[in-house]
């Protein structure tokens, strides 16, 4: 692996990489005459605290600290969350697509939010994590659990929050980053940001390449002879603008964008004859927003444009899908003191799908009005309810209410206790393609309907530099209506109500920190135990009830640490999935799995800036493993990152 390393490292000073290092370097030269030669040492690390989610009161809320965001920029949300949370990603392959799993439940049944919108695809009613960089995402934020109250459709098994980078600091601010890697991987990143007293503006650009040629015993061949990738090239590229402009005291306006472009060979399964599969997906994301502070409280509009084409052919299929989403969401939001909070909100969407597979453009409106409140009649004790009632022709979703308690209970020198549930509704309603794609669209599907119960402790002890934060969760979830893909007797497949589902389980995580003169360590662990099984049919076999689902791992286990020493840098993530099935009466699974990924980062003073240099391994301990079957998956694997920012 490391000769894979020099070869790309060699391969990088090409025509592209040769112009970036020129600009490169004439940035180094201006900063090299203006260098301070006094001994520079790292600045203590800034962490994002859990997000302020004023009306969640009792659910569970976790978010990916900003140091690691920093070290992982050029990896992909999918990626992310698998190494820092209880979610299980099934990726089809280096060069598949990637969805989640929160809590045993399907894709379609995690809310995507962009600065409080929700981005999934109509037509699948789920996002390729795959197709998500973490380049122009300032925040990530995990509400674990059903919040259809809070946002809407697909909030069943929980809810990943995006929001745009804030930019800190005022004057003008850069950055350029270069990465080489294992497989043919290339990466280049640049940003530019300015703010003053009213004016904020970012901008940020992203290439990446990946050949992902790399060998594997091909487990579907007899012998299993080890085999080198030849169909997983990725390429990507996207942009990110935000600006905000502060008109008035009391008043701002906003404007952000998202582009991306991927552009990738579908790796084949092993065994199979290469079918030449290639995808190309274009999302364009536009919104505008609108706040003002009265005396009434905080009024805020968002209004969101966003474009989804997705190209699919293989040697036998060439199916596009082209949609277009109109969002406008409207909050009125009162805070009396600190006793209470009442937010009220409409939400409208327009769809237009121009889909081969549908046979003609078909439109959808939908509409969902909500109202949350938060009322703390104690400091020690914090209550919230939560209501949004859903409007789509057609269908006719239940009310989804929520209700959510947290109470500090115990309070003994440094050691705070507090106990926290809710018991939370969610729906979700067929997607387009669940309804319109020929053959097999079902127009009388039911909408799907969750209910769900959690509660658990959270305990915090601070003390001098020590810092440990502990959480523990159980949870039970019943969803009515599972809309579940099978083979018809025509030989297509169609989706059918088949199936009430319930998912039960516990959640532990737990974060201590301290300060130790210049070293400052952090210990991150967690574990999650998942067991989601068909309890009722309303068609088709008993054998497969009470059987645990596909591709839900019983048992995950995720320890991550990361240390700061001067000038230097270290994280570890290491991640363990447990035995999954492949079929719904159990009788065939992939064994569990150990992937262990570590960095190695230094900080140099480069004149008014600073620069990165980080050298990461993924799969340290070569781990032959796969998360979806017969789809192979990069062995140990390195990456050398340059990242020049002025502050």
């Amino acid at each position: 692996m490391l000769r894979d390393l020099s070869a790309c490292i060699v391969k990088y000073f090409t025509l592209r990489g040769v112009l970036f290092l020129m600009a490169f370097c004439c940035l180094a030269q201006v900063a090299k005459a203006q260098q301070d030669t006094s001994f520079y040492q790292l600045k203590a690390v800034e962490v994002f605290g859990k997000p302020a989610e004023v009306f969640a009161a009792g659910s569970r809320v976790s978010s990916l600290d900003s140091s690691y965001l920093r070290t992982y920029t050029s990896a992909t949300l999918a990626e992310a969350l698998q190494t820092r949370t209880p979610l299980y990603l099934k990726t089809y392959g280096a060069s598949g697509i990637s969805s989640v799993s929160f809590r045993g439940t399907s894709a379609s049944h995690t809310a995507v939010l962009w600065n409080g919108l929700n981005i999934a695809m109509p037509s699948l009613g789920q996002n390729d994590f795959a197709t998500l960089p973490l380049s122009g995402i300032g925040q990530v934020a995990v509400q674990h659990g059903a919040a259809g109250a809070h946002y809407g459709n697909g909030a069943i098994g929980g809810a990943v929050l995006l929001q745009s980078p804030e930019q800190a600091g005022k004057g003008i601010g850069a950055e350029v980053q270069q990465e080489v890697g294992s497989f043919g991987r290339y990466y280049s990143n640049a940003a530019l940001r300015y703010s003053n007293n009213k004016l904020t503006v970012g901008a940020s650009g992203y290439w990446q390449e990946a050949q992902n040629n790399f060998t594997y015993r091909d487990l579907g061949r007899f012998g299993a002879p080890e085999t080198r990738q030849e169909q997983a090239r990725v390429q990507q590229k996207g942009i990110t603008q935000d600006l905000k402009w502060q008109f008035a005291p009391k008043s701002y306006l906003a404007f952000r964008s998202w582009y991306t472009y991927t552009h990738r060979q579908l790796q084949p399964a092993m065994g199979a004859a290469a079918n030449k599969a290639e995808q190309l997906d274009k999302n364009l994301r536009l919104m505008a927003e609108f706040g003002h502070t009265s005396r009434i409280g905080e009024t805020t509009v968002k209004a969101g444009y966003f474009t989804d084409f997705l190209h699919y052919t293989d040697v036998s299929n060439n199916s596009v899908t082209d949609i277009t989403t109109y969002q406008l969401q409207a909050e009125q939001t009162y805070t009396y003191g600190q006793s209470w909070s009442l937010r009220a909100g409409l939400n409208l969407q327009h769809f237009a799908a121009d889909v081969r597979g549908y046979g003609g453009e078909v439109t959808e409106d939908r509409a969902a009005a909500f109202l949350l409140f938060r009322y703390d009649p104690d400091p020690k004790l914090a209550l919230s309810l939560n209501l949004r009632q859903a409007f789509v022709k057609g269908y006719n979703p239940s009310p989804t209410p929520t209700l959510g308690a947290s109470w500090q209970f115990v309070s003994i020198g440094e050691h705070l206790l507090y106990l926290k549930g809710n018991v939370s509704g969610s729906y979700r309603v067929p997607t387009l393609n669940e309804r319109f794609w020929r053959p097999g669209g079902n127009p009388l599907l039911k909408p799907e309907q969750g209910w769900q119960a959690e509660s658990g402790l959270r305990h915090t002890y601070s003390k001098g530099n020590l810092t440990l934060e502990s959480e523990f969760t159980g949870f039970y979830m019943l969803v009515d209506n599972w809309v579940l893909w099978t083979e018809s007797e025509f030989g297509y497949w169609t989706p059918l109500n088949l199936q009430k589902v319930r998912s039960q389980g516990l959640e532990w995580s737990s974060r201590a920190t301290t300060v130790a003169g210049e070293f400052r360590p952090g210990l991150s662990l967690g574990y999650a135990l998942t067991s989601t099984q068909q309890v009722a049919a309303y068609e088709g076999t008993s054998a497969e009830l009470n059987k645990q689902l596909p591709y839900v791992p019983l048992h995950k286990v995720t320890v991550a640490t990361d240390a700061a020493w001067r000038s230097w840098t270290f994280t570890g993530n290491l991640i363990y999935n447990s035995e999954r099935f492949t079929n719904n009466n159990n009788s065939s699974s992939m064994p569990g799995f150990t992937l262990l990924g570590l960095a190695l980062g230094r900080q140099f003073r480069f004149g008014p800036g600073n620069l990165h240099c980080t050298l990461r391994a993924d799969n340290v301990t070569n781990t032959e493993y796969q998360t979806m079957v017969n789809r192979a998956m990069p062995p140990r694997n390195y990456t050398l990152n340059l990242r020049f920012i002025i502050p």
